[in-house]
């Protein structure tokens, strides 16, 4: 039983980086390479983020929410990014709550 739910919210993780990468695709934010390095940075992203969201049990929403905040400072910090990066990185996370709210109950 663990495996299994360990692989299905590693599924709904990388379902919600390809979400989130198609979301970016499709918003109307100028500059066609912030939106490109955006893509990249989420992929990555969600592969560092993985291992502490699959040790929940069950999480809600706001420590969903605040686990994404912590992440996604602690990512930026390590690869270098921007504010304006890590606050686009937070928001498309934040966003997934739904779609992993499926998986992770």
């Amino acid at each position: 039983m663990k495996k299994t739910k360990g692989k299905v919210i590693g599924g709904a993780l990388a379902g919600a980086a390809l979400g989130v990468a198609g979301g970016m695709l499709l918003e109307s934010e100028s500059g066609k390479k912030v939106r490109e390095d955006i893509k990249k940075l989420s992929g990555d992203f969600y592969s560092h983020i993985a291992p502490k969201v699959k040790k929940l049990k069950k999480v809600s929403e706001e420590q969903y929410h605040d686990l994404m905040v912590e992440g996604a400072k602690n990512y930026t910090k390590a690869k270098k990014l921007s504010l304006a990066e890590q606050e686009m990185l937070t928001a498309h996370a934040k966003r997934s709550w739904k779609h992993l709210k499926k998986h992770l109950g």
